[in-house]
């Protein structure tokens, strides 16, 4: 299944408050298919090299040929191998070295469109993820205090404190993880458009922006959440084990 769809279904699973926040996967998509393709293909290749196509043609050396012109024609022959030999590895040491023409990528107005367009929504994923992580942490930190006052005997006035307790406990620990889950499939949806647009293009630009940018941003790593996602298993493990002792002293 294409990743597009899966993270469509994420989207679908997750709250509708989130939905605008998502990388805009599909409009990122399209851009690409309408970049020029830098990447010659078979029947260019083909064109420029005719010669690779046609079959050299066979050809018997005299038998009365003499030692020495034989000899002479074996070295011209290593010579010619060895010159050929050596402009090839010239050849592919000059394409490895040879820095990525960035000035080209400036002068394409599509190219210009895709990464005006890849980092906004890098900008708008750090935003979200930024403001989101401050909301769970409000959150986090009223049900950990909600738990101190169910803690104290004769705290409040409901009967089945501890069912709400777990429930609200297992909302924000879903919640969480569907944040954890926006910060994998944000990650993974710049890393793919980036591999698709180098395909497509024959640039090599994926490796410096995910080193540069997305790396460095705020849902690449996230130690909060994480935390918040471990203090919310223990308070239901917690809360479990009050349920149980509540449940046999009714019997």
């Amino acid at each position: 299944m294409k990743f597009c769809k899966n993270l469509q279904k994420v989207c679908d699973l997750s709250d509708p408050e989130w939905t605008p926040f998502w990388p805009n996967y599909k409009m990122l998509k399209k851009l690409i298919k309408e970049l020029p393709s830098l990447v010659p293909s078979d029947d260019h290749r083909n064109h420029d090299h005719p010669q690779a196509q046609e079959k050299p043609s066979s050809s018997r050396v005299p038998e009365k040929d003499s030692g020495n012109e034989s000899s002479n024609l074996k070295q011209q022959r290593g010579d010619r191998t060895t010159e050929s030999e050596t402009q090839q590895s010239n050849s592919n040491h000059a394409s490895i070295d040879q820095p990525q023409d960035a000035g080209e990528m400036t002068k394409s107005p599509g190219e210009v469109a895709f990464f005006k367009l890849l980092h906004s929504e890098l900008r708008k994923a750090i935003h979200f993820f930024d403001r989101a992580t401050e909301e769970f942490t409000i959150r986090e930190a009223r049900v950990r205090e909600g738990m101190d006052i169910m803690r104290q005997p004769n705290s409040i006035m409901v009967n089945d404190k501890w069912t709400l307790m777990a429930k609200s406990i297992y909302r924000l620990y879903r919640d969480l993880l569907l944040l954890e889950t926006y910060a994998i499939m944000s990650y993974c949806a710049f890393s793919k458009i980036l591999k698709k647009h180098d395909k497509m293009t024959g640039y090599s630009t994926r490796n410096a922006f995910m080193k540069n940018m997305v790396n460095k941003a705020n849902f690449t790593n996230y130690p909060a959440v994480l935390a918040m996602i471990n203090r919310c298993e223990r308070l239901y493990e917690e809360v479990s084990k009050r349920l149980l002792l509540a449940g046999q002293g009714r019997l």
